[in-house]
């Protein structure tokens, strides 16, 4: 089953947003608290929305009263962003796209990046999507399928990451470490129609970005 959850974050071009949507075709779609009023927005039918409600506007909340609550105290240990990540999980999702989980705010952005490892622990493919950024975490080898001139990044998270190998980019790399004080795989360079990423241990941050 394909998710995408609404967080309430930084939307800044609406035209891509529907175009994108519209050529995922998810299955399922979670409303984190506030990223209800985007969806709103594009017209779009949430199949639950989950958080304290803290930043949903009334007019949000009325237009979509129909829809399944999830509702949970302002003062918790999870934002509203991981109870959306749980459901998602819980409902049985294999790929998860969230939207709206960058933006000014870097300390709700490097945590929603964190939160991908929810989904890396499990096997689940996830990623963070906006208009100029594609972010997923890999915690084994992975094949990729990114066209022919993206920009890609490849950067270790925590822990030093050993037995790199990648193919399909401008500058591969063969059993190779990595480390957070030495980010020697920013802006590469896709250079053929599918590319591998391997590892022995670690975890790694993939960006595909365009500016």
């Amino acid at each position: 089953m394909k998710v995408i959850i609404f967080t309430n974050g930084e939307y800044k071009s609406k035209d891509f947003y529907e175009t994108y949507i519209n050529k995922v075709k998810a299955d399922y779609l979670i409303c984190a608290d506030g990223g209800a009023n985007f969806a709103r927005e594009l017209k779009l039918k949430p199949n639950i929305i989950i958080g304290d409600m803290d930043s949903i506007t009334a007019e949000t909340s009325e237009y979509y009263k129909a829809v399944q609550l999830e509702m949970y105290p302002q003062k918790k240990d999870e934002t509203d962003t991981e109870l959306a990540i749980m459901h998602a999980i819980k409902r049985g999702a294999d790929k998860v796209i969230v939207l709206g989980g960058l933006g000014s705010r870097m300390d709700h952005s490097i945590a929603n990046i964190y939160l991908l490892k929810r989904f890396t622990d499990v096997n689940i493919e996830a990623e963070i999507v906006n208009e100029n950024n594609q972010i997923r975490l890999l915690g084994k080898t992975t094949e990729l399928s990114f066209p022919i001139g993206t920009i890609v990044s490849i950067l270790p998270i925590g822990e030093n990451v050993t037995g790199l190998t990648i193919t399909g980019f401008e500058y591969p790399i063969t059993a190779g470490e990595m480390s957070v004080d030495k980010p020697y795989g920013i802006s590469n360079v896709v250079n053929r129609n599918s590319q591998q990423i391997s590892f022995e241990q670690g975890l790694l941050m993939v960006i595909a970005s365009e500016d």
